[in-house]
């Protein structure tokens, strides 16, 4: 690695803070808080998911990419729940890169069986 370049890393963030796609798509923040009923309509308009339980905001523990499939059967059936089961940060906010989008889920967040 040379002076001020850091790692790739697929499906999570480098030491740089940058997130990036499971193929390796560097994303950048578009919004920074979204509501349920918006992550809904963004999926069902073909975003694709993360998430990460724990609430770190995913540069303590690596994202979970749920299939495309189980996502929008997920957005087709309901809105994900914001739980505070946990008492964890719970939250979500939206990333893109190069035409894709996705919405980043954190904390305690059920969607039916895909995030349970």
């Amino acid at each position: 690695m040379t002076k001020g370049r850091f790692a790739v890393r697929p499906g999570t963030f480098n030491l740089a803070g940058q997130f990036f796609t499971p193929d390796g798509g560097r994303l950048e923040k578009v919004v920074a808080d979204v509501d349920v009923t918006e992550i809904r309509a963004l999926v069902r308009r073909g975003a694709t998911v993360a998430f990460e339980g724990c609430g770190c905001g995913g540069g303590g523990c690596t994202p979970a990419w749920p299939s495309p499939i189980d996502v929008h059967a997920a957005a087709a059936a309901a809105e994900p729940v914001f739980t505070g089961r946990q008492g964890t940060p719970t939250w979500a906010d939206v990333w893109a890169v190069e035409g894709t989008r996705v919405v980043f889920l954190h904390g305690d967040v059920t969607w039916g069986s895909l995030l349970e």
